[in-house]
């Protein structure tokens, strides 16, 4: 998108750190969307703040909730894209601390750190006996953050050093003093115009799409997903023998009787 787009006035200025931060807050913000939303720790037929009985329990479990299934689909495809503009920021971004020294993999940090805040902040709401959401307990948090964790290998790799970062901020310290260079970004240029050019990005859109979905599956979103066609696959075994089944119970009314 060139500068004078109207459209660039809304979009973060990546060029310095202020903006860099903002667009790896968006993505840090997606991924951790489910760990955020409340629905995601209440089952479908639990009421809201109140506590999961035992069966309601096992259905959280299993990460049945009452988030809608077309939403969760949603939710995986922007987990992907959230991961390729990261993967991006990674390949072409050089971030440079306040001593002057290359930050490596700076999105992995900065998601780590958001991550293990979350839990930190959980666990003093714990101890202090401020439970301000019903539903969700410190073991539950912690549970979904590390399956998010998962979806990205250098997250997972982090992940185990994690104690060693700071757990205590949501901001990245001093981040007024980093400074940003970006690499030479490989542009795609098209020698064809027309309707050869629009298939081409078509069927690119149409890939990438599929890609970015299937990137941002969580171990939990497979379950959930395998349960479910399992599930409309027994139904589909079973109603036709229902139906078979009480066609033969149910004798007609004009069946004279006597």
């Amino acid at each position: 998108m060139h500068n004078t787009d109207p459209a660039a006035s809304h979009l973060p200025n990546v060029d310095n750190i202020d903006g860099l931060m903002n667009l790896l807050s968006a993505c840090v913000l997606v991924i951790l969307g489910n760990v955020l939303d409340f629905r995601t720790y209440r089952a479908p037929t639990q009421e809201e703040n109140q506590k999961a009985n035992k069966s309601q329990q096992i259905l959280i479990d299993h990460d049945f909730n009452t988030i809608p299934f077309n939403e969760r689909l949603a939710i995986c495809y922007s987990h992907g894209v959230a991961l390729h503009l990261i993967n991006w920021v990674r390949r072409f971004c050089l971030v440079t601390s306040p001593e002057g020294e290359n930050v490596l993999d700076l999105p992995s940090l900065f998601f780590v750190q958001m991550a293990q805040t979350l839990i930190k902040y959980k666990e003093g709401a714990t101890i202090s006996g401020l439970e301000l959401q019903a539903n969700c307990t410190l073991d539950m948090l912690t549970r979904q953050i590390e399956n998010v964790v998962k979806i990205d290998s250098h997250f997972s790799s982090l992940w185990s050093k994690r104690h060693s970062l700071p757990s205590d901020s949501l901001t990245l310290a001093n981040q007024n003093k980093y400074s940003v260079k970006w690499q030479s970004d490989i542009q795609l240029e098209w020698s064809n115009e027309g309707i050869f050019n629009y298939c081409i990005c078509y069927a690119i859109t149409n890939i990438l799409s599929l890609v970015f979905f299937e990137n941002g599956v969580t171990e939990f979103d497979e379950r959930f997903f395998n349960t479910q066609k399992n599930r409309q696959h027994l139904e589909l075994q079973i109603i036709p023998q229902l139906t078979k089944y009480a066609s033969y119970s149910h004798p007609s009314k004009r069946t004279k009787i006597g």
